[in-house]
């Protein structure tokens, strides 16, 4: 029997920020960590999956959309769990890479982003429980957050250098999810090293995304206006025959007075003609 799906792992919402960065596929070859293949093919659509959650085909396309280098597995859970079943940015901020064991489907979600641009050392999208410091039982004995957000669930979070990490597996218990978690940091300081100078992507999709949005409220703000101003000149049109109409009765009822003023005139000449007579 398969653990819970990646579905039950809610996802917080981030606000959109601005990101720059090198358009340079970051994921890295060799034993520090392993690169996704670019020929991976994107997953069939996630119906429900809410926004502002996209979904993208492979690690490097998510990159250069995002603007920063996004950390992978370990290289020795490779075998396991390579390739990422599901790779997702949240709010175009923060990398969301899922993972499903091969061998028993135990399930790994991966989070990275960089503490400049999300402003929080909490990127889990978890909550509910108590989180526990301790080490990673790394060589810098890193420092890191460690909750249990369901049975045979661990979810943990940590920072090194310019980039936030959380991670959540499924199918462990205490002793089972220290080495795998080790990994994790170890990987994840050596990687905080190699790109604590990186150079953020002006050309990042979330610029993209606030430049549409900025280019949709002034569109809607130029609709609104002309249709106030078509609201306007409807009216005006409209008031328009009624001031005609106005004008036609008012002329009528001066024809009328005039044509009643004659006749009666005429009435009374007739009858002073007749007096004299």
């Amino acid at each position: 029997m398969k653990n819970p799906s990646y579905k039950k792992f809610i996802c917080a919402g981030f606000a959109a920020l601005t990101l720059f960065a090198s358009p340079a596929v970051f994921a890295e070859e060799g034993d520090e960590y392993a690169e996704s293949e670019a020929s991976y093919e994107a997953p069939a659509e996630n119906v429900g999956m809410p926004n502002p959650m996209i979904e993208y085909p492979d690690v490097p396309t998510l990159e250069r959309e995002i603007g920063f280098p996004v950390m992978y597995l370990p290289s020795n859970l490779y075998s396991l769990y390579h390739p990422a079943q599901h790779i997702f940015a949240i709010a175009g901020q923060v990398a969301d890479l899922r993972f499903e064991n091969k061998a028993d489907g135990t399930l790994i979600t991966l989070r990275s982003a960089l503490k400049e641009r999300v402003l929080t050392d909490d990127i889990s999208g978890c909550y509910g429980f108590a989180w526990h410091r301790q080490t990673a039982g790394d060589v810098k004995r890193t420092k890191v957050d460690v909750g249990i957000p369901a049975e045979g669930a661990r979810v943990v979070k940590w920072e090194a250098g310019r980039f936030v990490f959380s991670l959540y597996i499924t199918g462990v218990d205490d002793e089972s999810f220290k080495p795998i978690l080790k990994n994790f940091v170890a990987v994840s300081n050596r990687f905080s090293y190699k790109y604590r100078n990186f150079t953020l992507n002006p050309y990042a999709d979330i610029n993209k995304q606030a430049a549409a949005a900025q280019q949709a409220a002034g569109e809607n703000a130029e609709k609104a206006e002309n249709a106030e101003s078509a609201a306007i000149d409807a009216g005006a049109a409209n008031e328009a025959p009624n001031e005609a109409t106005n004008e036609s009765a008012d002329a009528n009822a001066a024809n009328n007075t005039g044509e009643a003023n004659d006749a009666s005139d005429a009435n009374a000449t007739g009858e002073a003609n007749a007096a004299k007579e």
